[in-house]
């Protein structure tokens, strides 16, 4: 048995674990903190967002995913990185304190000035834990990992549970970041025991930034059009509207995040062990492809069928409103392996010069759909962007295809039996929810008749996903590092 195959395997299982307890645990505190918060509190915090997050990115400047990608990695470059990284959180703080009356009088809530100062600190406490995150990652080590989040997420989440209900209404989200920030810095030193016995170095620096630039440019990009919709939506309707918005978006983001993180963390490492056998790396990704969109899409069409239900039932009749744009923004969100995957392959290959490249076409095409439906109202820009999704699929898979010979009709041809079970198992299950009154029991019973259909007609069809799945566990069981024969 391929070691290498047993460590991705069993790296896949610790890191989708640490991966369920974050937006596990995240998912269980926005729907208590629903119950308890307004959708203005949860607009106010979208708000915010726009600028701590970019506050982020800029303090991290790709040299996360530069250490990553590297394969040889010295004492030097984590410590280059990571002075580098705390003073950069420090600046960006002090901006966002000092823009913070600014953000307030942009949005027309003056309640945003104290709200962003708070926040602040979160940037430079996260900053702390970026090279052991880093270095974790590239050990395939996500059994630490997920000791750290569960404790960060499970202590950060009661804390904004237990100030909803004393009545400290957003200021108890604010605090929420905040705690979790800290605490995952702290148990990611821990748990890795890495410490800066390096020095600061200017040549390490500017080896890093010769890849990890690229991935700043790229991130920055990719954050702008993210935000573009809360900012447009806050500035041109008011924060009720966002929230709203914002709780549309957190649920199909919860799984997609999940996969997302999972296949960008684990494919960058297994790419680039492969990144110089272009054959090699272009079964692996076919291989990866195949599989999550196999689990993937369903998923994703299964919420955007039962959004009205589940949105009555999991938060509340006072956030119907979101139910249209939690099914569009699903089905956008239905082919997000597809875009994860190729990039992995690409960064994996050292070419985050075309990274950007297509970071740019991608965002240029994303803030165009944005700004096309902006004037009718949030669920038109939620509607747009099934459209951005289909371009960027394109745009996503352009070199894949130049290097490769494996562009986006070939990938797609792959998940054809995927998308015939997909159709054949949801005809049912729509049925059920056309024809019955709404409520938890017919929706539990169109779920489980789709499922059933699905997994069934993969059986039956001998789906070629559903042996690379058994692959996976069977890997799962065997000790990694140890040979076995087959």
């Amino acid at each position: 048995m391929n070691i290498m195959r047993e460590r991705t395997a069993h790296a896949v299982f610790w890191s989708a674990i640490e991966i369920t307890a974050r937006y596990g645990s995240q998912a269980i505190v926005t729907l208590i903190l629903a119950r308890l918060l307004t959708p203005n509190a949860f607009g106010l915090i979208a708000m915010l967002l726009v600028f701590t997050s970019l506050g982020a990115l800029l303090t991290d400047a790709g040299f996360g995913t530069a250490l990553v990608q590297r394969k040889d990695v010295t004492a030097d470059d984590e410590t280059t990185v990571f002075w580098f990284n705390a003073a950069a959180g420090v600046l960006m703080a002090a901006l966002l304190w000092i823009s913070a009356g600014a953000i307030a009088e942009f949005f027309f809530q003056p309640e945003l000035a104290a709200l962003t100062r708070l926040a602040a600190f979160a940037v430079p406490l996260g900053a702390l834990g970026a090279v052991p995150d880093a270095l974790l990652t590239k050990r395939f080590d996500f059994l630490s990992r997920t000791h750290a989040q569960l404790v960060a997420s499970t202590i950060s989440g009661a804390t904004a549970i237990l100030l909803a209900w004393l009545g400290y209404g957003v200021w108890s989200l604010v605090w929420q970041a905040l705690t979790a920030a800290a605490l995952r810095s702290a148990c990611l030193w821990f748990f890795s025991g890495w410490r800066p016995r390096g020095s600061f170095r200017l040549t390490c620096f500017r080896s890093l930034f010769g890849f990890g630039g690229y991935m700043l440019m790229s991130g920055l990009l990719n954050t702008i059009a993210g935000r573009l919709q809360s900012a447009i939506i806050g500035k041109l309707f008011d924060a009720r509207s966002l929230g709203f918005y914002t709780l549309a978006q957190s649920v199909p983001d919860a799984p997609m995040s999940f996969i997302g993180t999972l296949l960008g963390r684990v494919g960058l490492p297994v790419f680039s062990t492969m990144s110089d056998r272009p054959d090699k790396l272009r079964e692996a990704l076919r291989v990866s492809l195949r599989l999550s969109m196999f689990l993937f899409i369903p998923c994703m069409f299964g919420i955007a069928l039962v959004a009205r239900p589940l949105i009555i039932t999991v938060y509340g009749e006072q956030w119907i409103a979101a139910a249209p744009a939690v099914s569009l923004l699903s089905i956008a969100a239905s082919f997000w392996p597809l875009h994860i995957l190729n990039l992995a392959a690409l960064n994996a290959q050292g070419r985050s010069d075309r990274f950007f490249n297509l970071e740019v076409f991608k965002n240029l095409t994303v803030v165009a759909t944005t700004l096309s439906a902006a004037p009718f109202g949030p669920n038109s820009i939620a509607g747009s962007m099934i459209i951005a999704a289909a371009c960027c699929a394109f745009i996503n898979t352009w070199y894949t295809k130049k290097t490769m010979g494996f562009g986006l009709t070939l990938q797609l041809l792959d998940q054809k039996d995927t998308a015939v079970l997909t159709v054949l198992a949801f005809i049912p299950a729509w049925c059920v929810l056309h024809w019955t009154r709404m409520g938890v029991l017919p929706t539990l019973a169109a779920i489980a008749l789709a499922i059933l259909v699905y997994f069934g007609g993969a059986v039956a069809s001998r789906h070629p996903a559903l042996t690379d799945l058994l692959s996976v566990m069977r890997n799962l069981a065997r000790r990694p590092g140890v040979d076995h024969d087959d």
